[in-house]
Parts: structure tokens; sequence; C-alpha cells
């Protein structure tokens, strides 16, 4: 059983088959070769010269009882050219790869926050492109080596161990030589082995935000819908927005979910992450799981869990082995992610550059880091003026949650699968085109979906620190400060 851990639910695409990957299904794809582990969810439809191969899941928020067959079987069918096939996954929401192979195209999409994570090797190897850089790295022929670039070198040991506990990696490379990170919003040409951008590819149209809230919610409940017809779920409760909207968004279904919180070592049972989920079970009469995730962890799988993903720690270990993996492997572990809807980032400076996005990052004093963010910045920036996109919102969508984002579901596929019901174009859309000038998107959607949920109080200060930090900001006083702390971080980084 141990063995079946390294690498579960990762796929690696290559030129000739990988003898070491024996026990993985292995699927001939025009001149290519995919292995995929055991415990991977795949689908595969062809027809009229086409193939397209479903790496993960997705669901139809319309058509709840909808398989993943089903659904490739209508993209196929109803989608002439894979730009077609684009528009039309942006309703889907998922965690998935999906390849579109036809006699002269070859082409990998992910899902919109690009959760199922994809590497590619820009080099002449026998590894093209799979789950993570540590399984290309492992089965490259010939082997791919550490990159000896001086200012990534520095990035990675002065600066990248210290911020969000070295899971904050900044642009598309890695740390191996050659080797990318597909990141959201693009697609990958497998017979080019180029990478495009396919969102935004319009104006998006201010929606009056009742109706983008009606349009939401009836997609959520859809959502919810769907994923719980489908598999058994469970889903975390904390004091956060995200997590309730989840909740509320879930009330139809509520019978079908298991709801709960790992209490870990910093946790009390007073702290708001416990009181409140557990106030609002006993309110809503929902039963309600803490779970004491601390205690012992295999050595073998501690060795596994770290060498099977890019930047994995050993941070959230104890909850995935205690709890997921030891109790409930079976189950889909529904977490979301709508910071999209909300204003996370300042409005940026007239002059910005990539000093500014790297520092919003909090890498102050990292040069690689600002020029990867500058590299982003100039790509992005014509797509955002064209469309009319606020580019702190793609920075965030890109540069944090399609990095640091994206690791914590890499990490928990050795115990359980993750999905996160906001990771679609559709919602983003929607949120994104909201009017918003009357009061907050999610305030409306809790009205929307569940209205009793606002009696209870979002992410309380805990500390005094946190105090003075809430009190600061509702006079205003927070963000001149850190204005002034950015011109002078900005004037020492210049002046160095």
């Amino acid at each position: 059983m141990i063995n079946r851990l390294q690498y579960r639910r990762q796929f690696l695409l290559v030129r000739q088959v990988v003898p070491e990957l024996d026990t993985w299904p292995v699927m001939t794809i025009g001149n290519y070769y995919l292995h995929i582990h055991p415990d991977l969810e795949t689908t595969a439809v062809g027809d009229n010269g086409k193939l397209l191969v479903l790496l993960g899941y997705f669901f139809d928020p319309q058509n709840y009882e909808a398989t993943n067959k089903d659904i490739l079987q209508n993209l196929l069918l109803s989608n002439a050219s894979f730009h077609e096939l684009i528009t039309a996954l942006k309703f889907h929401p998922g965690r998935y790869v999906l390849l579109y192979w036809g006699e002269k195209e070859f082409y990998l999409i992910q899902d919109a926050l690009s959760l199922r994570e994809v590497y590619y090797c820009q080099s002449n190897n026998n590894v093209v492109c799979g789950s993570q850089p540590n399984l290309l790295v492992r089965y490259s022929q010939p082997l791919i080596e550490k990159s000896l670039n001086p200012e990534l070198l520095d990035f990675i040991n002065n600066h990248l161990p210290y911020l969000r506990n070295g899971r904050l990696w900044v642009g598309d490379e890695t740390c191996f030589d050659k080797v990318k990170h597909l990141m959201p919003n693009h697609y990958l040409d497998l017979n080019t082995m180029s990478v495009s951008r396919y969102w935004p590819r319009r104006m998006l149209e201010n929606i009056e935000l009742n109706k983008a809230v009606e349009l939401a919610t009836n997609y959520l409940k859809g959502v919810l819908k769907a994923v719980t017809n489908r598999y058994d779920v469970m889903m975390a409760i904390t004091s956060g927005i995200d997590s309730r909207s989840l909740l509320a968004a879930s009330r139809d279904v509520r019978n079908q979910v298991y709801y709960f919180i790992n209490k870990h070592k910093h946790l009390t049972s007073e702290s708001a992450d416990i009181s409140i989920p557990r106030a609002i079970c006993n309110r809503l009469k929902l039963p309600f799981h803490i779970h004491n995730v601390e205690g012992p962890v295999d050595e073998e799988f501690k060795k596994i869990f770290l060498s099977n993903t890019f930047l994995a720690k050993d941070l959230i270990l104890p909850a995935i082995y205690n709890v997921y993996y030891k109790n409930h492997q079976e189950k889909v572990n529904i977490l979301g992610v709508g910071e999209i809807g909300r204003e996370y980032y300042d409005k940026p400076p007239h002059n910005l550059d990539g000093y500014y996005l790297a520092w919003c990052l909090k890498y102050r004093k990292s040069k690689y880091a600002a020029e990867q963010c500058d590299k982003w910045l100039k790509e992005t920036i014509p797509f955002t003026k064209k469309y009319n996109i606020d580019i702190m919102q793609l920075f965030l969508w890109e540069c944090l949650l399609g990095n640091w984002g994206a690791v914590g579901n890499s990490e928990s596929d050795i115990a359980i699968e993750e999905f996160d019901p906001y990771d679609s174009h559709y919602i983003y859309e929607l949120m994104l085109a909201a009017k918003k000038n009357q009061h907050d998107i999610f305030h409306d959607l809790f009205q929307q979906l569940w209205p009793e949920l606002l009696e209870f109080p979002f992410n309380p200060p805990a500390t005094q620190k946190d105090k003075i930090k809430a009190w600061m900001k509702d006079i205003g006083m927070y963000k001149i400060i850190k204005q002034l702390r950015y011109r002078f971080d900005r004037c020492q980084f210049f002046n160095n």
C-alpha cells in the first residue's frame, strides 16, 4: 500500500514508455505515452479523429447528474475547435487537466485556478510534462539538472524560506533547468511546447449586483448539488467568509455533507476558527466534527509526502496523515477561495512595475522576484488594458493563488481529493463584472443562500495586535503607513 502513495494522483506524459512505472496504466496518444497513477480519475472520449482525455473531474451545475463522460461527450460534439472548447469549459468547475488531441493538434488546459498542477520540460527530453517537477526529474532522460542562475539561487536560499512557510514561488520557473509551471489562464501546445494565454479574451460587461448575486447563488447551489450527488464529501468551516459561503451554498444538501474543523496545535477550543463554526452548527442543528490532528506520523509516509510535491512542507502533515489518510480517504474535501470577489490588494501606483508586485508578495529585497513579476506584468498588461480587467485581481489569481494556492491541494493528493466550487471562469467573471458600489457581493450571497449565517462574526481579531491593525484600517491610518513603508523599501531596493 505504501508504494501506491508515491506520486499519488499524478500523471506523466513521455515520448517513450517509462518501464519503472509499470504499475501505472498507460495510454497512447499519437506519438506520446501518458502514464497515469491508478488513483487519478481518468475519462476519455473520441470521435471523428479527435480525442479528449480528462485527468480529474468536473461538473455541470445545471445538470447535476451528469458524469465526467457525459460532459466530455457533450464538449466534443458541441465544439468544432479547441478554442470553442475553451469557451465551453468556463461553466464547468472542477480540478482537472484536459488533453485535446487531433490529427495536427495536441493541447493541454487546466481548471481555472490550475489546482491540478502541470509542469513541463522545455529541453529535448523523454519527459514532456507531468503533475510535479519532482516526477519529471526522476524519470528524465537525460537527467534534468538544477538551475545555476545566481539570482534564482539567492531567491531559494535567502527569500523563499521565510514567507508563507516556504511555499510561495514567484513566476513560472522552478529550481530545475528548463522546467516550467503552467500558470492559470494559459494552455500548453504540446506539439511546439509553447504556452499561450486564453483568458481574458473579451470585455467583461458590468452586471448589476443583484443580477450577479442571483446567477452566482444558483451556480454555487448547482455545484454543491452536483458534487454531493457524485461523491461523499466533507467541508471544513472556519470563521472566514469563503468557507462559510460554501456552507451557505450547501444548505439544500446539508444532510449529505460532513462538516468539520481540524484543531491544529495553535488553536484552542475558544479560538474563533473553532468556537464560531461550532456555534453556527449548534444553531443550525448540523453535526460538527472537531478533529484533533496532532499525533505521530509514519516516517515512510512523511518521506513520500515530502518527495511527491514541489515545495512540500510538513506544516499540515499531521492533518493529512491523522485525519484524511487514516479516516477519510474516500471523501472529497470541499474548500474554496473567493478572494477574487473581494479587493485583496490595494489599488496599484501609477508607476506600476515588477517591484511593486513582488513587494505585494512580501518579497521586498529579492531581485529575482521583482524580475519575475516584471516579466508577468509586461506579458499581462496589454490584455488587462484591452479587456478592462483589474490587474491586481488577475495578479492575485495567477501569481498568488496559481503558485502558493495550489501547493496545499497537491500535498493533499497523497491522502484525499480536494475540490474548490469557486474554481471556474464563470463565477470569477461574475465577481469581476459585478457592480459593487452598493455593498459587498458576499453579503448579498449570504442573504440569498442562508441569511442566519450573517448573525455570526467573520474573522474577529484574536490578539491585541490584530485589534490595533483593525482599528488602524477603520480610520485609514493603516493604508498610509503601508504606502510609506512601500516607498522606503523601494528606495532601499533600488539604491542597493
